[in-house]
């Protein structure tokens, strides 16, 4: 047997016999070694031979391999140091929280410039978003064009559109006119908006030129659904605007008190081709300085040309734009005869999340409308 067992068996065995010595023990004299018996050397090689140890069974080998493995497991946990869990890379942490903030960023910067899907900036998980920051694109500027959109500013946000240059040319009966117009908005709540126009500083040509201050049209804005896509159905609002005879500094810019009203719709086609209407009515003062109603119809094409930072679009309208923009000299003839028709085109540049600029030139298709039709502007956002 192996050593440990040879000296578990001889500590036994010593238990057993008291580990005593029954015989004195004899000093070897090395002048007369003892002398051995034939006999007794082959007794004694046999008796020998049988004390050789068996070989181990395998039960006894499993059970010191057990042996083996528990020890070697208790002296790595005794012997080598306790190991810490690995620390953080907090260098590592922050490039990968400074990354996921540039793309957030990014996709909020995308996702604030689309003009195309406003109904979904509108939407319950994405309201929040909308409201937390200025957005130009989102409506966007009422004054680039002709027709105004169906959407209203979030509440508490504002606002202002300038069209410092807007040039009306002369028609039958009406002299050329300059205008300074803007546009005041306000959200009062996430579907009503509150406005204020104006054409401002007016310039009106003709036998007796003649410059002063247009009236003031006070004007609101109300949001009545959103677009549903999977229907075809446009986003709808309602507009109502009153333009009085306040501020107002000569006749010749002057109608008296004059109301309107139209809805207004936004629609997503196809090829990312936004398309903006309105239908509704307006009333005006004829050459015998009658109160008229006439139906009036503005529309718009647009879409992003380069990236969703620049968007062309064509437009026109007919009888009236959708604000009391343009001269405000009633052209000659019957109601019948004098009706207007204008057609054209323009840009939107969207510079920034705050300030976007715009311009277009029309003509009219009729000799009751402008001749041509161009003006400029900004707005921004706050």
């Amino acid at each position: 047997m192996r050593p440990y067992r040879n000296t578990l068996a001889l500590a036994a065995l010593c238990a057993l016999q008291g580990c005593t010595v029954t015989h004195p023990v004899q000093t070897a004299d090395k002048s007369h070694p003892p002398q051995s018996d034939p006999k007794t050397a082959v007794a004694d090689r046999e008796s020998a031979q049988s004390a050789q140890p068996e070989p181990a069974s395998a039960s006894d080998r499993h059970l010191d391999d057990e042996i083996a493995a528990y020890g070697a497991a208790r002296a790595d946990a005794v012997l080598k140091p306790a190991t810490k869990a690995p620390q953080a890379d907090h260098s590592y942490d922050e490039a990968l929280l400074a990354y996921g903030k540039e793309r957030g960023a990014v996709l909020q910067d995308a996702f604030f410039k689309g003009r195309y899907d406003r109904s979904r900036a509108r939407s319950p998980e994405n309201l929040e978003s909308w409201r937390s920051q200025p957005d130009i694109a989102n409506p966007g500027a009422d004054l680039a064009n002709f027709p105004n959109s169906a959407f209203t500013l979030p509440e508490g946000r504002a606002y202002v559109e300038i069209a410092p240059f807007a040039y009306y040319g002369s028609a039958e009966g009406q002299p050329a006119q300059y205008n300074t117009e803007f546009l005041l908005r306000y959200g009062l709540t996430d579907d009503v908006e509150l406005r204020l126009f104006g054409n401002g500083l007016s310039w009106q040509g003709g036998a007796k030129p003649e410059w002063g201050f247009s009236p003031l049209a006070f004007d609101t804005k109300i949001q009545l659904w959103l677009e549903k896509q999977d229907y075809f159905l446009p986003a709808a609002g309602f507009e109502a605007y009153l333009q009085t005879p306040w501020l107002s500094s000569s006749s010749v810019f002057n109608q008296g008190t004059q109301p309107s009203f139209t809805f207004n719709f936004d629609q997503s086609l196809p090829f990312e081709i936004d398309l903006e209407y309105n239908f509704g009515a307006t009333r005006t003062q004829n050459v015998n300085q009658d109160n008229v109603w006439e139906l009036s119809i503005q529309w718009a094409l647009q879409r992003d040309l380069f990236d969703k930072d620049f968007a062309v679009f064509v437009h026109g309208y007919h009888n009236n734009m959708s604000l009391p923009r343009g001269s405000t000299t009633a052209a000659q003839g019957t109601l019948a005869e004098n009706k207007q028709n204008a057609i054209g085109a323009g840009f939107i540049w969207t510079l920034d999340n705050r300030l976007s600029i715009w311009g277009q030139t029309s003509g009219g298709t009729t000799r009751f409308t402008s001749s041509i039709i161009s003006f400029m502007g900004f707005a921004a956002a706050f």
